[in-house]
């Protein structure tokens, strides 16, 4: 699980979720990468640390996956929202998931779409 660690000169600064707490200067905190998709580019470099994490290029910089991102970036966005095909997916499968995640009542498709995925494998 990544990690964000505040750095910065204050030995206390506000956090951008109001959910989390306050950031402690040189206090590691887990967070989940949905979180730092979400959250990153408020997070500069100068006062944060990011461990554990890396970065997918975003064709619409909007934190949902899309045909840059890789196939292993894809599953743990999906397994954030505990969304888990079983055996192997694709990547065209795993982005039909992500569209069904994101649409109004995706979570029916979702789970046709998982059902279907371990039919094929069997």
């Amino acid at each position: 699980m990544p990690t964000v660690t505040y750095i910065g000169r204050s030995h206390i600064r506000r956090n951008c979720d109001s959910k989390f707490p306050d950031w402690e200067q040189n206090k590691p905190v887990e967070v989940t990468a949905a979180w730092l998709d979400f959250y990153h580019p408020r997070l500069d470099e100068i006062n944060f640390r990011i461990e554990g994490w890396e970065v997918s290029e975003d064709i619409g910089n909007d934190g949902i996956p899309d045909e840059a991102w890789s196939r292993k970036d894809i599953s743990a966005w999906l397994a954030n929202y505990n969304i888990k095909p079983k055996g192997y997916a694709t990547k065209s499968t795993l982005l039909e998931l992500v569209a069904t995640v994101m649409s109004p009542d995706g979570v029916a498709e979702t789970e046709e779409l998982v059902a279907e995925s371990a039919e094929e494998e069997e």
